[in-house]
Protein backbone atom coordinates (compact mmCIF):
# COMPACT_ATOMS: atom_id res chain seq x y z
CA UNK A 1 0.00 0.00 0.00
CA UNK A 2 1.43 3.30 -1.01
CA UNK A 3 1.42 6.19 1.50
CA UNK A 4 0.60 9.71 0.36
CA UNK A 5 3.06 12.23 1.65
CA UNK A 6 3.02 15.92 0.85
CA UNK A 7 6.03 16.93 -1.11
CA UNK A 8 8.11 19.81 0.34
CA UNK A 9 9.84 21.77 -2.36
CA UNK A 10 12.99 23.60 -1.28
CA UNK A 11 13.84 27.17 -2.28
CA UNK A 12 15.82 27.38 -5.43
CA UNK A 13 18.92 29.52 -5.43
CA UNK A 14 17.22 32.11 -7.61
CA UNK A 15 14.25 32.38 -5.24
CA UNK A 16 16.58 32.77 -2.28
CA UNK A 17 18.48 35.53 -4.03
CA UNK A 18 15.20 37.28 -4.86
CA UNK A 19 14.12 37.17 -1.20
CA UNK A 20 17.49 38.51 -0.07
CA UNK A 21 17.27 41.30 -2.64
CA UNK A 22 13.77 42.26 -1.46
CA UNK A 23 14.94 42.35 2.16
CA UNK A 24 17.93 44.49 1.18
CA UNK A 25 15.63 46.91 -0.66
CA UNK A 26 13.30 47.16 2.33
CA UNK A 27 16.21 47.82 4.67
CA UNK A 28 17.53 50.44 2.27
CA UNK A 29 14.14 52.15 2.30
CA UNK A 30 13.66 51.93 6.06
CA UNK A 31 17.11 53.01 7.27
CA UNK A 32 16.91 56.59 5.92
CA UNK A 33 13.44 56.94 7.43
CA UNK A 34 14.66 55.68 10.81
CA UNK A 35 17.67 57.99 10.64
CA UNK A 36 15.43 60.90 9.74
CA UNK A 37 13.21 60.20 12.75
CA UNK A 38 16.24 59.93 15.03
CA UNK A 39 17.66 63.20 13.69
CA UNK A 40 14.33 64.96 14.19
CA UNK A 41 14.10 63.63 17.75
CA UNK A 42 17.64 64.82 18.53
CA UNK A 43 16.89 68.26 17.12
CA UNK A 44 13.68 68.47 19.16
CA UNK A 45 15.50 67.45 22.36
CA UNK A 46 18.23 69.99 21.63
CA UNK A 47 15.68 72.76 21.17
CA UNK A 48 14.01 71.74 24.41
CA UNK A 49 17.40 72.06 26.15
CA UNK A 50 17.78 75.56 24.76
CA UNK A 51 14.29 76.49 25.89
CA UNK A 52 15.01 75.25 29.42
CA UNK A 53 18.30 77.17 29.55
CA UNK A 54 16.61 80.33 28.26
CA UNK A 55 13.89 79.97 30.91
CA UNK A 56 16.56 79.53 33.59
CA UNK A 57 18.28 82.71 32.36
CA UNK A 58 14.97 84.58 32.62
CA UNK A 59 14.37 83.25 36.13
CA UNK A 60 17.88 84.31 37.11
CA UNK A 61 17.15 87.75 35.68
CA UNK A 62 13.91 88.00 37.65
CA UNK A 63 15.72 87.11 40.88
CA UNK A 64 18.82 89.27 40.32
CA UNK A 65 17.55 92.04 38.04
CA UNK A 66 20.30 91.29 35.52
CA UNK A 67 21.42 88.55 33.19
CA UNK A 68 24.15 86.18 34.37
CA UNK A 69 27.64 86.87 33.11
CA UNK A 70 28.85 84.38 30.51
CA UNK A 71 32.10 84.15 32.46
CA UNK A 72 33.68 85.81 35.49
CA UNK A 73 37.46 85.89 35.62
CA UNK A 74 37.33 87.02 39.26
CA UNK A 75 34.43 87.06 41.68
CA UNK A 76 33.82 90.53 43.21
CA UNK A 77 36.06 90.96 46.24
CA UNK A 78 38.22 87.92 45.47
CA UNK A 79 41.90 87.98 44.50
CA UNK A 80 42.16 84.59 42.80
CA UNK A 81 41.05 84.13 39.20
CA UNK A 82 38.25 81.55 39.27
CA UNK A 83 36.82 81.80 35.74
CA UNK A 84 33.35 80.85 36.92
CA UNK A 85 30.49 80.76 34.41
CA UNK A 86 26.92 81.77 33.79
CA UNK A 87 26.04 78.12 33.29
CA UNK A 88 26.96 77.54 36.94
CA UNK A 89 24.96 80.59 38.04
CA UNK A 90 21.73 79.37 36.43
CA UNK A 91 21.98 75.78 37.70
CA UNK A 92 19.56 76.36 40.62
CA UNK A 93 16.90 77.16 38.01
CA UNK A 94 17.60 73.95 36.07
CA UNK A 95 17.10 71.46 38.91
CA UNK A 96 20.89 71.26 39.24
CA UNK A 97 21.01 72.94 42.64
CA UNK A 98 22.98 70.05 44.11
CA UNK A 99 25.85 70.84 41.76
CA UNK A 100 25.54 74.60 42.25
CA UNK A 101 25.57 74.34 46.06
CA UNK A 102 28.69 72.19 46.02
CA UNK A 103 30.55 74.38 43.56
CA UNK A 104 32.93 76.69 45.43
CA UNK A 105 32.79 79.97 43.51
CA UNK A 106 35.79 81.31 45.43
CA UNK A 107 38.06 78.62 43.98
CA UNK A 108 39.19 77.84 40.41
CA UNK A 109 37.38 75.18 38.40
CA UNK A 110 40.30 72.72 38.81
CA UNK A 111 40.64 73.14 42.59
CA UNK A 112 40.96 69.95 44.66
CA UNK A 113 40.21 71.85 47.88
CA UNK A 114 37.50 70.17 49.97
CA UNK A 115 37.85 72.36 53.03
CA UNK A 116 34.07 72.55 53.42
CA UNK A 117 34.06 68.78 53.90
CA UNK A 118 31.14 67.94 51.62
CA UNK A 119 33.16 65.32 49.74
CA UNK A 120 33.14 67.26 46.46
CA UNK A 121 35.69 69.53 44.81
CA UNK A 122 35.42 71.76 41.77
CA UNK A 123 37.85 69.44 40.00
CA UNK A 124 35.39 66.58 40.53
CA UNK A 125 32.27 68.55 39.65
CA UNK A 126 33.66 69.92 36.38
CA UNK A 127 33.77 66.36 35.03
CA UNK A 128 29.99 65.98 35.33
CA UNK A 129 28.05 65.79 32.08
CA UNK A 130 24.93 67.95 32.54
CA UNK A 131 22.09 66.51 30.38
CA UNK A 132 20.47 69.90 29.74
CA UNK A 133 23.80 71.25 28.51
CA UNK A 134 24.30 68.41 26.03
CA UNK A 135 22.75 68.10 22.57
CA UNK A 136 22.04 64.42 21.77
CA UNK A 137 23.36 64.96 18.24
CA UNK A 138 26.77 66.14 19.44
CA UNK A 139 29.55 63.60 19.13
CA UNK A 140 31.61 63.85 22.32
CA UNK A 141 35.37 64.45 22.18
CA UNK A 142 37.50 61.35 21.87
CA UNK A 143 39.77 62.25 24.79
CA UNK A 144 39.80 64.27 28.01
CA UNK A 145 39.34 68.03 27.66
CA UNK A 146 41.96 70.09 29.41
CA UNK A 147 44.41 67.21 29.77
CA UNK A 148 44.25 65.66 33.22
CA UNK A 149 41.39 67.97 34.25
CA UNK A 150 38.93 66.03 32.07
CA UNK A 151 36.37 68.83 31.84
CA UNK A 152 32.92 67.78 30.68
CA UNK A 153 31.88 69.29 27.34
CA UNK A 154 28.65 71.11 26.65
CA UNK A 155 26.79 72.01 23.48
CA UNK A 156 25.79 75.63 24.00
CA UNK A 157 27.37 79.08 24.11
CA UNK A 158 25.91 82.35 25.35
CA UNK A 159 25.74 84.97 22.62
CA UNK A 160 28.14 87.79 23.51
CA UNK A 161 27.74 89.74 20.28
CA UNK A 162 29.95 90.57 17.34
CA UNK A 163 33.37 90.69 19.03
CA UNK A 164 35.78 87.76 18.75
CA UNK A 165 35.77 85.99 22.13
CA UNK A 166 39.55 85.62 22.04
CA UNK A 167 39.83 89.38 22.62
CA UNK A 168 38.54 88.75 26.13
CA UNK A 169 42.04 87.60 27.07
CA UNK A 170 43.94 90.53 25.60
CA UNK A 171 43.29 92.95 28.43
CA UNK A 172 44.96 90.93 31.18
CA UNK A 173 47.65 89.47 28.95
CA UNK A 174 48.68 92.48 26.90
CA UNK A 175 47.33 95.50 28.76
CA UNK A 176 45.03 96.64 25.97
CA UNK A 177 41.36 97.46 26.49
CA UNK A 178 38.79 94.72 26.21
CA UNK A 179 36.19 95.02 23.49
CA UNK A 180 32.80 96.25 24.58
CA UNK A 181 30.84 93.05 24.03
CA UNK A 182 27.53 93.99 22.43
CA UNK A 183 25.48 90.81 22.90
CA UNK A 184 22.74 89.86 25.34
CA UNK A 185 25.02 87.97 27.75
CA UNK A 186 28.58 89.21 28.16
CA UNK A 187 31.71 88.10 30.02
CA UNK A 188 32.86 90.01 33.11
CA UNK A 189 36.38 91.32 33.42
CA UNK A 190 37.93 92.15 36.78
CA UNK A 191 36.77 95.60 37.90
CA UNK A 192 40.11 96.34 39.58
CA UNK A 193 42.07 96.61 36.33
CA UNK A 194 43.39 100.07 35.48
CA UNK A 195 42.09 101.40 33.21
CA UNK A 196 38.79 99.68 33.92
CA UNK A 197 37.73 97.11 31.38
CA UNK A 198 34.58 98.23 29.55
CA UNK A 199 32.78 94.89 29.88
CA UNK A 200 31.91 95.15 33.56
CA UNK A 201 28.34 96.47 33.50
CA UNK A 202 25.76 93.66 33.61
CA UNK A 203 23.21 93.40 30.84
CA UNK A 204 19.49 93.59 31.52
CA UNK A 205 16.28 92.91 29.64
CA UNK A 206 15.63 96.64 29.33
CA UNK A 207 18.94 97.02 27.53
CA UNK A 208 17.85 94.81 24.63
CA UNK A 209 16.43 97.67 22.60
CA UNK A 210 16.73 95.79 19.31
CA UNK A 211 13.84 93.61 20.49
CA UNK A 212 13.96 90.39 22.49
CA UNK A 213 12.50 88.41 19.58
CA UNK A 214 15.32 89.65 17.32
CA UNK A 215 18.30 89.05 19.62
CA UNK A 216 20.21 85.82 20.22
CA UNK A 217 20.53 84.68 23.84
CA UNK A 218 22.53 81.51 23.23
CA UNK A 219 23.17 78.98 20.50
CA UNK A 220 24.75 75.66 19.63
CA UNK A 221 28.31 74.53 19.15
CA UNK A 222 29.84 71.05 18.78
CA UNK A 223 33.05 69.10 19.23
CA UNK A 224 33.35 66.74 16.29
CA UNK A 225 33.15 68.67 13.02
CA UNK A 226 31.87 67.07 9.85
CA UNK A 227 34.30 66.66 6.99
CA UNK A 228 37.74 68.22 7.32
CA UNK A 229 39.23 67.96 10.83
CA UNK A 230 38.74 71.25 12.61
CA UNK A 231 40.75 73.25 15.11
CA UNK A 232 37.70 75.06 16.45
CA UNK A 233 37.14 74.50 20.14
CA UNK A 234 33.79 73.64 21.68
CA UNK A 235 32.02 74.58 24.90
CA UNK A 236 32.88 73.70 28.50
CA UNK A 237 30.18 74.68 31.01
CA UNK A 238 32.61 74.95 33.93
CA UNK A 239 35.37 77.07 32.36
CA UNK A 240 34.60 80.76 31.92
CA UNK A 241 37.28 81.64 29.44
CA UNK A 242 37.60 82.64 25.80
CA UNK A 243 34.97 80.88 23.75
CA UNK A 244 34.19 78.08 26.20
CA UNK A 245 30.97 79.64 27.51
CA UNK A 246 30.29 82.47 25.06
CA UNK A 247 30.38 82.76 21.31
CA UNK A 248 30.29 85.38 18.58
CA UNK A 249 28.63 85.81 15.22
CA UNK A 250 31.85 87.30 13.86
CA UNK A 251 32.77 83.75 12.83
CA UNK A 252 31.05 82.21 9.78
CA UNK A 253 27.97 80.26 10.78
CA UNK A 254 28.07 76.45 10.97
CA UNK A 255 31.53 76.24 9.43
CA UNK A 256 33.37 72.98 10.15
CA UNK A 257 36.52 72.98 8.05
CA UNK A 258 38.64 75.50 9.94
CA UNK A 259 42.40 75.46 9.42
CA UNK A 260 43.23 77.87 12.26
CA UNK A 261 42.22 77.76 15.91
CA UNK A 262 38.89 79.53 16.45
CA UNK A 263 37.09 80.17 19.72
CA UNK A 264 33.36 80.64 20.18
CA UNK A 265 31.99 79.66 16.76
CA UNK A 266 28.34 78.65 16.49
CA UNK A 267 27.78 75.35 14.68
CA UNK A 268 26.07 71.99 15.16
CA UNK A 269 25.86 68.40 13.99
CA UNK A 270 22.25 68.83 12.88
CA UNK A 271 21.62 68.76 9.17
CA UNK A 272 21.14 72.16 7.61
CA UNK A 273 21.84 74.54 10.47
CA UNK A 274 21.77 75.03 14.24
CA UNK A 275 19.28 76.10 16.90
CA UNK A 276 19.34 79.35 18.88
CA UNK A 277 17.36 80.62 21.85
CA UNK A 278 16.27 84.23 21.51
CA UNK A 279 16.03 86.73 24.32
CA UNK A 280 12.24 86.36 24.46
CA UNK A 281 12.68 82.67 25.34
CA UNK A 282 11.68 81.30 21.96
CA UNK A 283 13.88 78.83 20.06
CA UNK A 284 14.51 79.02 16.33
CA UNK A 285 16.42 76.86 13.88
CA UNK A 286 18.84 79.00 11.88
CA UNK A 287 19.52 77.47 8.50
CA UNK A 288 22.76 77.31 6.57
CA UNK A 289 23.02 80.14 4.10
CA UNK A 290 21.75 82.85 6.45
CA UNK A 291 22.98 86.24 5.31
CA UNK A 292 26.23 86.96 7.23
CA UNK A 293 25.17 90.55 7.92
CA UNK A 294 21.83 89.42 9.34
CA UNK A 295 23.66 86.84 11.45
CA UNK A 296 25.79 89.65 12.93
CA UNK A 297 22.81 91.90 13.58
CA UNK A 298 20.89 89.19 15.41
CA UNK A 299 23.60 89.01 18.07
CA UNK A 300 23.59 92.70 19.08
CA UNK A 301 21.32 93.83 21.89
CA UNK A 302 21.19 97.53 21.02
CA UNK A 303 22.78 98.00 17.62
CA UNK A 304 19.77 99.75 16.13
CA UNK A 305 19.63 97.40 13.15
CA UNK A 306 16.40 96.20 11.59
CA UNK A 307 16.90 92.45 11.87
CA UNK A 308 14.19 89.82 11.80
CA UNK A 309 14.71 86.08 11.76
CA UNK A 310 12.19 84.61 9.33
Amino acid sequence: MRSCRSAHRAFTLIELLVVIAIIAILIGLLLPAVQKVRSAAARMKCQNNLKQIALAVHNYHDANEQFPYASLDRQPGETAATYSTGFIQIMPYLEQDNVARRWNSKLPRNSTDDSDGDGYTNAMLQQMQIPTYTCPAMTPPTGPLGGTENRAPSSYLFSSGTQDPVLYAYYSYYGVPDPAFDGAIIPLRDRTYTPAAPCTTPTRMTGITDGTSNTFLLGETDFKPRGVPSTTLGAIWSYGYIGYTFGSTVHPFNKHDWTTTVYGAFRSEHTGGASFALADGSVRFVRDGIDPQLFLWLSTRAGGEVATLE
